[in-house]
């Protein structure tokens, strides 16, 4: 009841508004809103908030979500352990082109591994092949990991990159910078799910929990847009700098145009091609048709970050625009049917797919 009085007090105000100023563009909103609303309510919808130029317009938690319950964040986790290192990387503790190896001495007397490069691991084009896309992996399983290609010759979307930024960020800083990050957010913190073999081995002896970085982090629906909003003001909050340069974000690499460093891009689909759908779980992302990765009708400025069943960031810094969506599994979910609603109000044609992705 609480998401759906918010929902019509949002709508009646813009219906009013736009009655008494004649305004067509306000009431269009409303539809807009609706639309989208609905979809992702029928799509398992868990969550769904929109804020346009900072003020939230739509808060809504269908099928009794309590909005203060933190939810998963899935492979979308990986966004938090990049910005920790973005933070780093501005302080000075570390820089995008320094070599891993410098930190992990294990790599140091591996030919491919000595060359790959924080840059490397952000992007997901380190070469490290685990075999699975699971995050239940241990640091160890990560800094021995085969190498599947030289760094930078190929996207690889998994585990064991986000996990040695996590052991680079420990060995740094102590994880510090995340930690500050939130806090500054008034997030009392991400609630990370531990890989299983640290649980037993390190709880008997009072030791911390491995995180599972990639997948892995919980947040409430209104502390994932705080994230956002972070996002949207480039790094700012009330005031703070908290990360200087956030440009690297979606900055793509030369092996995979679609994906920045932790965020997904609305590149053209003729530069992505279809290949990367087969490094995603299928639960994750599927294939579509259509002239760009996200959605042909968004801007370019667009990204996301993205979990399996569907868990979205989505910012339009063109549009002041933020949205977060959470849900579970459905496979009829699409990120543009969703955003044809909310940002055209239309409900367009079902998009034909490609074959299902091999994954989990």
């Amino acid at each position: 009841m609480h998401s759906l009085r918010l929902f019509l007090s949002v709508l009646s105000v813009l219906i009013v508004a736009a009655g008494c100023a004649g305004s067509q563009p306000a009431v269009e909103r409303a539809d807009r809103l609706e639309r989208a609303r609905a979809y992702s309510a029928e799509t398992s919808g868990d969550a769904l908030l929109v804020w346009v130029d900072g003020e939230l317009v739509l808060e809504d938690y269908p099928h009794g979500y309590d909005p203060d319950e933190p939810h998963i964040l899935a492979e979308a986790s990986t966004l938090l352990t990049n910005l920790a290192v973005l933070a780093a990387v501005d302080d000075g503790a570390l820089a995008l082109d320094e070599r891993a190896a410098a930190m992990l001495t294990a790599w140091k007397n591996d030919s491919l591994k000595a060359a790959i490069t924080v840059r490397h691991l952000l992007q997901m084009t380190s070469g490290l092949d685990i075999g699975r896309r699971s995050g239940d992996l241990t640091v160890a399983d990560a800094v021995n990991a085969p190498m599947a290609h030289a760094p930078g010759k190929g996207f690889r979307f998994g585990p064991a990159p986000v996990q040695v930024l996590g052991a680079i960020l420990r060995r740094t800083s102590d994880d510090g910078y995340l930690a500050g990050i939130l806090r500054a957010l008034e997030i009392p913190g991400a609630r990370w799910l531990a890989v299983s073999a640290s649980v037993e081995a390190n709880a008997a002896r009072g030791a911390a929990l491995t995180a599972r970085r990639l997948d892995g982090a919980h947040l409430t629906p209104r502390e994932w847009g705080r994230i956002g909003q972070l996002l949207l003001q480039d790094g700012r909050w009330e005031g703070e700098v908290l990360i200087d340069d956030l440009a690297p974000l979606t900055q793509p690499s030369d092996a995979q145009p679609a994906y920045g460093m932790g965020v997904w891009r609305n590149a053209p689909m003729d530069s992505v091609g279809t290949d990367v759908f087969n490094q995603l779980p299928e639960s994750l992302m599927l294939p579509r048709a259509g002239d760009r990765f996200i959605y042909d009708g968004a801007p370019t400025s667009l990204y996301m970050a993205a979990g399996r069943y569907n868990q979205r960031l989505y910012v339009i810094p063109s549009k002041q625009m933020v949205v977060v969506r959470m849900g579970r599994a459905n496979l009829t979910w699409n990120d543009a049917a969703f955003l044809a609603r909310l940002l055209d109000g239309r409900a367009p044609e079902p998009m034909e797919v490609g074959e299902p992705s091999v994954g989990e």
